[in-house]
């Protein structure tokens, strides 16, 4: 997004130099505070977000008149003067009375720009997710049973196209790929302790990444979901360090083939701005509100420090142990064929105590609301961490663009 609109409505009751100063000021400090321009416009132009600073009194019909005219949500920003705020609060009760949604801006400059900025955030989101390629490398088998998409869905309403990928050209290209003994050298370097999985695991997982890389450039995808039960059979062949390395380079990446938690990594890339991690729901304690989620891949980025090891299920080939540091986090999960169901908790990392029964990356979730609706209504096994709390903002996506 290269800008975020604004359009100014003021009465002539107040003196012109009194209510331009105040603008001046307030759109100054705005302005300051966002990640992207801002710009004053008399006629704004589609796409993006358009803000109505309802400058003074007297102006709701013209408010209600322009944002006749505008997309959904209304935004409108309003200070402490000139009577903005009441007028501000009589345009979007009636926006509302007519079955419109919208919010009102008020406070700070940083404040109302933290908020334009999560605005622009979203929709940004929204336009970078429409009409984008998404890639499924396998053609089924084992594998999550309630994970699948509505792939004529979301053709017909986001316009993203889904490619199906053989295993087997997978597997062809990780053949012929010649790892780089930088890449091979540097995961093990940096790890923590000494690694139990051999230098050949290690190379072969290096391998299926770019073998899957190169996929994703051929094919032109903005997120893959690697159904990896379907290379169990080669020896040596896991895609943890593929998927752990592509969530890093900004390409959601989900295991098993779900394509559910694929979206929802989607969705935490574009809306939190990092990766997250796929895994596991292990453990549940409802008294306590502690969720264990386990995987045998993490994005490093997100990790203070891993161990890589042989994956948990098949004792060959690598599985990354991370570890992350303490801290706000998100748990959440879009659910239903056609993305319409939302699982969401915010809360904070805890200290998750390892076994060696379960996947080796494992995070303790505390969550700051019950968590039974994971045992009496799941949308399904995977969920998403991702660092940070983002639930507001989650939340207005969903509503706004995927909820039914």
């Amino acid at each position: 997004m290269d800008r975020i609109q604004v359009v100014v409505r003021a009465s002539t009751r107040h003196d012109p130099a009194d209510v331009e100063r105040r603008k001046k000021q307030l759109l100054d400090g705005i302005a300051a505070a966002l990640p992207v321009p801002l710009a004053e416009v008399d006629q704004p132009t589609e796409g993006g977000v358009t803000a109505v600073l309802v400058m003074t009194g007297d102006v709701e019909r013209e408010v209600l008149k322009l944002v006749s005219r505008l997309p959904a949500p209304t935004l409108l920003v309003a200070h402490a003067e000139f009577d903005s705020l009441p007028a501000a609060l009589e345009a979007l009760a009636r926006v509302r009375q007519d079955g419109g949604d919208g919010r009102i801006l008020f406070g700070t400059p940083e404040q109302i720009a933290l908020e334009l900025g999560r605005e622009a955030r979203i929709a940004d989101s929204w336009q970078r997710l429409r009409f984008s390629r998404v890639g499924v490398i396998g053609e089924g088998g084992a594998g999550p049973v309630a994970s699948d998409v509505d792939r004529a869905f979301l053709k017909g309403r986001l316009g993203i196209e889904i490619i199906q990928i053989p295993k087997e050209e997978l597997l062809r290209r990780a053949e012929a790929a010649v790892p780089k003994r930088s890449d091979v050298s540097r995961f093990l370097e940096r790890a923590r302790g000494k690694s139990d999985a051999s230098g050949e695991a290690v190379e072969r997982g290096v391998a299926i990444y770019e073998a899957l890389r190169s996929l994703v450039d051929e094919h032109r995808l903005a997120a893959c979901s690697l159904r990896c039960t379907d290379l169990g059979a080669e020896p040596g062949a896991t895609g943890c360090y593929a998927l752990s390395r592509l969530n890093d380079e900004e390409i959601p990446t989900s295991c098993e083939g779900d394509m559910q938690s694929l979206f929802s990594l989607v969705i935490a890339r574009l809306l939190g701005g990092g990766a997250a991690f796929m895994g596991n729901i292990a453990s549940v304690d409802t008294e306590r509100n502690e969720v264990l989620v386990a995987h045998s891949s993490c994005p490093l980025s997100i990790a203070r420090e891993y161990a890589v090891g042989t994956h948990d299920e098949c004792r060959d080939g690598i599985g990354i142990q991370a570890f992350l540091a303490a801290g706000p986090c998100t748990l959440f999960r879009l659910g239903g064929e056609r993305l319409d169901h939302l699982f969401l908790r915010e809360g904070v990392v805890g200290d998750a105590r390892p076994r060696d029964d379960r996947c080796r990356t494992e995070i303790l979730v505390v969550s700051t609301s019950p968590l039974g609706d994971l045992l009496v209504a799941p949308l399904g096994n995977h969920h998403v961490v991702l660092p940070g709390h983002h639930g507001d903002t989650l939340r207005r996506f969903f509503n706004r663009y995927l909820h039914s």
